[in-house]
């Protein structure tokens, strides 16, 4: 308890003790619930996302066009049993993509690969640039964002030999 100047303890005031104990437990109580919260909350990882990629060229806008041409492209299969929305692809992390349309069932869609740019609009040039990595990303029925990420080997086994597109980026 604390004193007055004539050295009489005040009523109702804390001692340096009282006041230390009440500062630690203020202190430490939400600090050590917050590590209870870390360790006691199950992990939410986003769901991994089931997919075949193919990258090669392809023709575009279709092989019937007269105006066909061949161009490197990414070629998405969707092997689930339910449809995806909102599909955004990633390229290097640095070059997006962005599906409008739902993928079906077993779908596929073809992406050539100069239709990806970054958010400063500087579009991917695979003569130039290698592909070393690519996410993709969709919501799936459930309504959680599903996620694959293809880097290095994996990646390198779905490009088709041949690709003029991706030569540089194997090794």
């Amino acid at each position: 308890m604390s004193t007055t100047a004539s050295n009489t303890p005040v009523p109702g005031s804390l001692t340096r003790r009282q006041l230390t104990w009440l500062l630690l437990v203020v202190t430490l109580v939400p600090v050590l619930l917050v590590v209870l919260l870390y360790v006691a909350t199950p992990d939410h990882r986003d769901p991994k996302l089931t997919v075949d990629v193919t990258i090669g060229p392809r023709a575009w806008p279709n092989e019937a066009s007269p105006d066909a041409r061949l161009v490197p492209c990414i070629i998405l299969r969707n092997p689930t049993d339910a449809p995806w929305q909102n599909v955004n692809l990633s390229i290097n992390e640095q070059y997006y993509f962005y599906h409008p349309d739902p993928i079906p069932a077993g779908g596929e869609v073809v992406i050539p690969l100069k239709f990806f740019h970054t958010k400063g609009s500087t579009y991917f040039h695979p003569e130039n640039q290698p592909l070393t990595s690519l996410t993709i990303f969709a919501q799936i029925p459930s309504g959680a964002r599903a996620i694959a990420h293809l880097k290095g080997p994996e990646l390198r086994s779905t490009i088709v030999p041949g690709s003029p597109a991706n030569a540089r980026s194997l090794p």
